[in-house]
């Protein structure tokens, strides 16, 4: 335990040490916010020093040799009065070292000089903690030079009282030297001719299973007579996929500002395209005229005869069910005119300005399809009394297979909507709007892919049988599973 205890702390210690020599480096030595020595000019009026020691901060160095003012700094360093080991340590690494026993600092990176008269900087003391005065010096005095690890600026310590002083305006000539240089090579702006493309697209998917009920009288018909086996509510299911896509363009020749780096001739940009679908509303009508036909023989026309009336003359002119209408939309925003191009700017005036590019299309219309589906009419009787071993009480006769026509109408609404705003820095010749408004062209298609209508339970209709209607229909019609099919093990 006591030896992998240790090995943590190592591994801390190591880590603490390359953290502490990665900020070294990765900074530039002298910079004003390493240290509250090395900050910038103040314009406050400088404190006069005419003698040094009232505040001592490292204290005096005994000689005025590169090897005293090492030797002195590592006897403060170890004792650490007035945390003079973090401040001294601080101090150093603002210049670029790791600190007071960075292997690279030593007597070689310090000259004993002397500061003249007049010389301006932050001066330290110590009154109650490390504190840094804007000061100039009001004569001569000893001090000795600290360079940076990578000799590129240095500082001072004083060697009456070990106080640490910094001018800054070594490094703030250097600063503005930089700066007009960087300006003088500052590529000029020139204007540049660009088409920017706006364009966007989007695709949705829309499924959906309708369920309802639907009033269907139901007719026996053979050789142009009929009998009505009574009105059926049957279930109708209608199903429908539908898929729409749309997409949004625009384009505008613009004059951009170049500033050196090159501009494209053109631009691509993509814009967001949110579509929108609903259904309003559905309807479906089935049957021929509103009825569905059992078109059969004489035989069966005759069993039937036996159970079911003659239908009035009326039930076969029944009006077939309505369906629905609506006035058809299709609605779309169109480009916003191109504009024309000034005389080319001359880049000395560029000017921030906002393009306001929208979309939008609406499309509202009903679908509508016609279907033929085949429905079969099962009679249900339910036997009651002694059942026979294996006998079930619910007994079947199928009554034929027929086709159905149906019609379902979908009334729905498609809609787009696309917005973009893009920024950009171009040429002002005079006409440039900061803000300005376009319209993009949009387009929308859709197509129902499926529209499928389902008529009665899975394609089937019951109709409930007495047991004398059970045995009249029997002689004719034959006998089946409940679910229309003709297997003996059913029955």
């Amino acid at each position: 335990m006591k030896k992998r205890l240790n090995f943590i702390v190592l591994n801390v210690a190591i880590l603490l040490a390359l953290g502490i020599s990665f900020q070294s480096f990765s900074q530039t030595p002298c910079s004003a916010d390493l240290h509250a020595v090395f900050g910038n000019s103040s314009t406050d009026k400088p404190v006069v020093l005419n003698r040094l020691g009232t505040s001592p901060q490292f204290g005096e160095i005994p000689k005025h040799t590169a090897q005293a003012a090492y030797n002195h700094l590592k006897t403060v360093h170890k004792k650490n009065a007035h945390d003079s080991k973090s401040e001294i340590d601080n101090y150093l690494r603002a210049l670029g070292y790791t600190g007071l026993l960075d292997p690279e600092f030593g007597p070689s990176k310090i000259t004993p000089e002397f500061l003249p008269k007049g010389k301006i900087g932050w001066m330290g003391a110590y009154a109650r903690g490390h504190k840094y005065k804007w000061s100039i010096l009001g004569r001569e005095f000893e001090t000795f030079r600290i360079a940076s690890k990578d000799g590129s600026c240095y500082a001072y310590i004083m060697k009456k009282c070990g106080n640490a002083f910094y001018d800054p305006s070594p490094r703030e000539a250097a600063q503005a030297e930089a700066a007009a240089l960087a300006f003088k090579n500052k590529p000029k702006v020139v204007c540049a001719t660009q088409t920017i493309n706006f364009s966007g697209n989007g695709k949705i998917q829309a499924t959906d299973v309708l369920n309802t009920t639907k009033n269907l009288p139901v007719v026996a018909s053979y050789n142009g007579k009929s009998l009505c086996l009574g009105d059926f509510t049957v279930p109708v299911r209608l199903t429908y996929e539908m898929t729409a896509s749309g997409e949004v363009n625009y384009s505008k020749v613009v004059q951009v500002c170049d500033y050196g780096n090159g501009v494209p001739a053109t631009a691509n940009i993509n814009m967001p395209l949110l579509l929108n679908y609903n259904l309003g509303s559905s309807d479906v009508s089935i049957g021929e005229d509103g009825k569905m036909t059992m078109v059969i023989n004489n035989k069966q026309f005759k069993a039937l005869k036996k159970v079911y009336k003659a239908c009035p003359t009326d039930v076969a002119s029944s009006p077939e069910n309505k369906t629905m209408t609506a006035n058809k939309v299709n609605t779309a925003s169109v480009a916003s005119p191109a504009t024309v191009l000034s005389a080319a700017g001359d880049g000395q005036n560029c000017v921030k300005q906002t393009l306001n590019i929208a979309g939008n299309a609406v499309t509202e219309d009903i679908s509508s399809k016609t279907s033929t589906n085949e429905v079969t009419i099962i009679g249900m009787y339910t036997k009651t009394g002694k059942l026979q071993k294996g006998e079930t009480a619910n007994k079947y006769l199928c009554l034929g297979s027929y086709n159905v026509p149906a019609k379902s109408s979908l009334q729905y609404a498609l809609k787009g909507n696309s917005k973009l705003s893009h920024i950009l820095e171009v040429c002002d010749t005079g006409n440039v709007n900061p803000n300005e408004s376009l319209n993009a062209d949009m387009k929308l298609t859709n197509n129902f892919t499926k529209q499928e209508t389902m008529i009665g339970d899975y394609g089937r209709i019951y109709r409930t049988l007495s047991k004398s209607e059970y045995k009249k229909l029997g002689k004719v019609f034959k006998r089946c599973c409940s679910d229309g099919s003709s297997k003996s093990k059913c029955y």
